[in-house]
């Protein structure tokens, strides 16, 4: 029998969409959960937001740099 091939292959950056997403999760839940830890060594309140806005400004940095234009 003959071997049955796919007439349209998935282009190489298919998974970039999830790939994306899952890099802000990541970035939110880690630098949050650093902001977290260092507000229950420190007994503020305050650390976990700002963990998770730098979490979320450093990765869309990277985002940018890996996924941005490539001139």
């Amino acid at each position: 029998m003959s071997e049955h091939k796919d007439p349209k292959p998935s282009p190489r950056n298919s998974g970039d969409g999830w790939r994306v997403l899952s890099y802000l999760i990541g970035g939110v839940l880690v630098y949050g959960g650093i902001g977290f830890g260092l507000d229950r060594l420190f007994g503020t309140q305050f650390l976990v937001l700002v963990g998770i806005v730098l979490g979320a400004g450093l990765t869309i940095l990277l985002l940018n740099y890996r996924f941005g234009s490539r001139s």
